[in-house]
């Protein structure tokens, strides 16, 4: 005897079969009218007001242990010399060791671990980095960004300024077409976005001591900043 299956079951079922055709039903277009598809999208420039540096503390000897308590000990006395810059955010990074073997060379093992600071105070950042420099660190990576507060606080203005080019669009096409915005059926629209990532550099090899060393020089300049929209715009005949 086949089972039987709950009649509440199967009108969900078919409920669920029914939204991608009530949907389709939903964006057709109604007699006389024209369903177009538009896209716009908006752009600022906007000061980077975020540095951000990646150093590291590196290592290499033939006692696997020795060369570990060096990074340890110098990446500790990093981290201090850091914290004592109440504007600039220290975090550590990767911690890698492995063995290096050469032709007619002994085998030795080599350490790292990155560390990657992080402020608006320009000048306070630089100076850190130059002093971590001329401790042995090496400058792996550097650049400017923009803070996720200003991207943010950006975002209201460029979906203000997408949305009025997607109208304007909207009201020339129509009227290309001897016709008029009907109505909006389904506007997305996207978040603010920015490029990112960081300057490489080309790796230096570190000491214990490598001497004075004046602050990296950098300039923050600008970034551009975009938010996109798009939509299913109905036209109707222009009476």
């Amino acid at each position: 005897m086949g089972s039987r299956i709950p009649i509440a079951a199967l009108l969900a079922a078919l409920a669920l079969l029914a939204v991608p055709s009530a949907r389709a039903a939903d964006m057709a277009p109604a007699p006389g009218t024209t369903l177009i598809r538009l896209t716009e999208t908006a752009t600022a420039n906007l000061p980077r007001d975020q540095l951000r540096a990646q150093l590291s503390v590196e290592a290499k000897g033939a006692d696997a242990a020795k060369v570990q308590a060096e990074v340890n000990r110098r990446m500790a006395a990093a981290l201090a010399l850091a914290k004592k810059s109440a504007s600039v955010t220290a975090e550590t990074g990767g911690y890698s060791v492995y063995r290096v073997t050469a032709l007619n060379e002994p085998p030795m093992w080599q350490a790292a671990q990155g560390m990657i600071l992080t402020s608006k105070d320009f000048p306070a950042l630089l100076a850190l980095a130059g002093e971590l420099q001329s401790r042995g660190l090496a400058m792996s990576g550097l650049e400017f960004l923009l803070s996720h507060e200003s991207l943010a606080k950006s975002q209201s203005a460029l979906t203000t300024k997408a949305l009025a080019a997607l109208r304007a669009r909207a009201e020339a096409v129509a009227r290309d077409l001897g016709m008029k915005v009907e109505s909006y059926r389904e506007i997305d629209v996207g978040n603010a976005a920015r490029p990112g990532g960081f300057m490489p550099m080309m790796a230096a090899s570190s000491s214990s001591r490598a001497g004075a060393a004046p602050p990296p020089a950098a300039e923050a300049g600008d970034v551009t900043v975009s938010l996109g929209v798009n939509a299913h715009i109905e036209l109707a005949p222009a009476k």
